[in-house]
């Protein structure tokens, strides 16, 4: 019969039965075992953990006063300084200032001793509604005084490279917003040194003088009515001058006369009529244009038309006999003069009114150019002061910062081995160990103890019977005898 086939009430018993005969190698590794343990547990080192708590201070001067330069969170300020703080550089300098580790020194390399001092570190972060308000720093070791004075060191360097960071970031941001501003301020100056330049090169052509111009237009237009009803007042009385000329004169007078005063009369009608146009319509309304072609051309034929004045100089005798003549002639040259000079200053005035929509598409760019670096310009000194006021507050230590609450102290007990659990544990993993060998002598052993491997090893002879076991005398070992079996023939 197999094991497999073994009822689990004659397995028990079986098993029972090995373990009090292997009883006393169990006990024997077991007691081995334990002591070691034991020993190396009680001779571990103890483990000393100091620890400080750094408190996460808010900016004392509010927002709305003074904006920080420190574009991050204490979450993300926390991480960048453990990278800093952290890095091999930096804690290898505690490492040699504190002389760490002296019994590893020469058995390992550096690169590992730093290892260990980082894990020994440990910060424990702690969050209120706000986000951060505080956080642990600790470290482990096995003196107290050194890890009491690394805790206080590596405290200290949160400290003062986070007030540095921040004032160097503050620093930073001013000098990046100065030479911003530097260039920003060369290109507006560059852009009003084209705008002048421009303005003084088209002056009178601009479109905030286009009103002035046209109050100036308005006046020369008037000027020139005034003196066309100048010019044929002298017409008039050129004519009743001559009525008292000889008639061989007379007639020919007339008749040149008659010819000019019909045009200036067309003429009067004509600027009667731009007069009234002007009143409802702009200068570049197609009838106004076309009234003053009209004029212009009526101007032109009655200079070109001989005056009474003209057949005056022609007839030497006359002029000399007729005083009123010549001065009518003389004040006539002088309005023919004026008049041309004014509508010279009309032309004139009419081109800048013509030029203005032209002059508006081109300054419009430009200021529109000027506008911009204009408000880039302000809006960046408006930053440069208040990055200068941040860069102020962070050197004066008014700005978001870290404060040690207490130092770290030299502690009182060490915070391990945990001596008893382990204690409990090596008592267990012994226990393990003595019936792990057992089990080891129990395969290795080749002696038939019961009954069932007995019927294993010679299936179908038959038992005839058991003998009993046998106790020994006092002070001989004492074990369980194998049982003795009556085997009989087929």
């Amino acid at each position: 019969m197999s094991d497999e086939h073994t009822p689990i009430s004659v397995r028990i018993p079986m098993l029972f039965g090995a373990l009090k005969y292997h009883l006393r190698l169990i006990l024997t590794v077991l007691v081995v075992v334990f002591v070691g343990s034991a020993v190396y547990i009680e001779r571990m080192p103890n483990v000393y953990r100091a620890q400080t708590q750094i408190l996460v201070n808010p900016q004392r001067v509010s927002d709305k006063y003074v904006s920080s330069a420190v574009s991050m969170g204490a979450n993300e300020r926390l991480n960048t300084l453990s990278q800093q703080i952290l890095s091999s550089s930096r804690l290898e300098t505690i490492l040699e200032e504190f002389g760490l580790f002296p019994q590893l020194r020469g058995k390992v390399s550096r690169e590992e001793l730093i290892d260990r001092m980082r894990k020994n570190i440990g910060i424990e972060l702690k969050h209120n509604s706000d986000g951060l308000s505080a956080f642990t720093l600790s470290y482990t070791g096995e003196s107290a005084q050194e890890v009491a004075a690394v805790a206080n060191k590596l405290a200290d360097s949160f400290i003062t490279w986070n007030l540095h960071d921040r004032e160097q970031e503050a620093q930073g941001t001013t000098a990046f917003l100065a030479n911003e501003l530097r260039t920003t301020k060369s290109q507006l100056d560059s852009l009003e040194e084209q705008l002048r330049v421009y303005k003084m090169k088209h002056l009178g052509e601009l479109p905030d003088q286009l009103q002035a111009n046209m109050q100036t237009l308005s006046r020369l237009q008037v000027e020139l009515q005034s003196n066309a009803d100048a010019q044929s007042r002298l017409d008039h009385e050129a004519l009743l001058a001559a009525a008292i000329a000889p008639e061989t004169t007379s007639h020919s007078q007339g008749i040149t006369l008659s010819a000019r005063q019909r045009l200036i009369s067309e003429r009067q009608v004509a600027q009667a009529d731009l007069a009234e146009l002007r009143k409802h319509y702009t200068d570049s309304f197609p009838d106004v244009v076309k009234k003053q072609a009209e004029i212009q051309a009526l101007s032109e034929r009655i200079a070109a038309t001989p005056d009474v004045d003209a057949t005056a100089i022609a007839s030497d005798s006359q002029s000399t006999s007729n005083p009123q003549l010549q001065l009518i002639r003389r004040d006539r040259v002088r309005l023919v003069n004026e008049q041309r000079n004014i509508q010279m200053e009309i032309n004139r005035y009419q081109a800048k009114v013509d030029s203005v929509p032209v002059r508006e598409q081109e300054i419009a760019q430009l200021l529109r150019d000027y506008d911009t670096a204009r408000d880039h310009y302000r809006s960046l000194l408006e930053k440069n002061y208040s990055a200068q006021m941040a860069a102020q507050l962070e050197h004066q230590q008014q700005g978001g910062s870290f404060t040690m609450l207490d130092y770290a102290r030299v502690p009182d007990a060490a915070v391990g081995p945990k001596r008893m659990p382990l204690l409990i544990g090596a008592f267990f993993l012994a226990l393990i160990a003595g019936m792990g060998a057992a089990f080891v002598s129990e395969m290795m052993d080749s002696t038939v103890k019961s009954e069932l491997e007995l019927r294993d090893c010679l299936p179908g002879i038959p038992l005839l019977g058991i003998t009993p076991n046998m106790e020994q005398t006092r002070g001989m070992r004492r074990a369980l005898a194998p049982q003795r079996y009556l085997l009989g023939g087929q």
